[in-house]
């Protein structure tokens, strides 16, 4: 075979290969601050959120849960969720599907976070009067993924992906698992490896993992820390990374660093806006380009 045709072949084959994958874009943006809600709170620090219509959950580390009304921007109810018991961190929070009785809103699925051992995922049903604990996800794999930071629901696709943090050749890595999302009949569910539907991996800037939500086949991450503010580490860097389910790469980068001085925590849409919940003082940022 001539040279020529072997470079044509080779040219023919890296265009097959870019052709699938997207490409990754960073664009720098002005993050505003729309509510002033505290975020640390009672000493302490601001976690997860999760929005359903006009009404924002605000969490902190503890299991501490206020809920605000974003139309009027009041306050409506706060309490101690009942994984508080567990020592729950409270790093990520989404609504499901199912509607338990005389609960005021979807089952909401909390994630533990803490914890040496296996990382659970606490559904509970929430009411004016506070929250009970419906069921409990666990993960007994042996693998990484019994380590997850986060638990997120699919709501469109009716899944839930749990998602761990691990470290290969020096790298950071997020490994996001796929699970079926069980009905609310029964207490207690434990994942094994036959149950997995799906797992990637994709690279993570850094330690400072924070909240994440999916809408429309596309899953949102926050990650950073205030330190980047003060110029201290490059590598806590304020980031919000959009992550195609589909194909399984990060198709986009919003960097806030410039914009957002705090500590980025929880992530959710109101309406077709991407809000940020922040720690320190707080409030609820507008994050646009997302």
């Amino acid at each position: 075979m001539s040279l020529h045709r072997i470079r044509s072949l080779l040219s023919i084959l890296l265009i097959c290969l870019c052709a699938d994958l997207p490409a990754q874009t960073k664009t720098v943006q002005t993050a505003a601050l729309t509510y002033d809600f505290p975020g640390r709170y009672e000493n302490q620090a601001a976690q997860g959120m999760a929005i359903y219509d006009e009404v924002a959950l605000l969490f902190n580390n503890g299991g501490r849960c206020r809920i605000y009304n974003l139309k009027t921007k009041k306050k409506l109810i706060e309490f101690d969720l009942a994984c508080a018991a567990e020592t729950t961190h409270a790093n990520s929070a989404s609504f499901g599907i199912e509607q338990p009785k005389g609960a005021y809103f979807p089952a909401l699925y909390v994630s533990e976070c803490f914890g040496e051992g296996n990382r659970r995922c606490f559904v509970e049903s929430v009411t004016p009067r506070g929250s009970r604990i419906i069921q409990t996800l666990e993960i007994k794999t042996g693998g990484t993924e019994e380590r997850s930071n986060n638990w997120m629901v699919d709501r469109e696709n009716k899944v839930i992906y749990s998602i761990a943090s691990f470290r290969k050749d020096s790298k950071l890595y997020g490994l996001f698992t796929k699970w079926p999302l069980p009905p609310l009949g029964k207490k207690k569910i434990v994942f094994k490896k036959s149950d997995i539907l799906d797992q990637f991996t994709v690279p993570f800037p850094n330690i400072y993992v924070q909240d994440t939500c999916i809408r429309n086949g596309y899953l949102y991450h926050a990650f950073g820390n205030r330190a980047a503010a003060e110029g201290s580490d490059e590598h806590k860097s304020r980031e919000i990374h959009i992550i195609n389910l589909k194909t399984k790469k990060t198709e986009k980068i919003i960097d806030i660093n410039d914009s957002c001085p705090l500590e980025p925590e929880g992530l959710d849409f109101y309406g077709n806006t991407l809000f940020l919940f922040c720690n320190g003082n707080g409030g609820l940022w507008r994050i646009p380009g997302a």
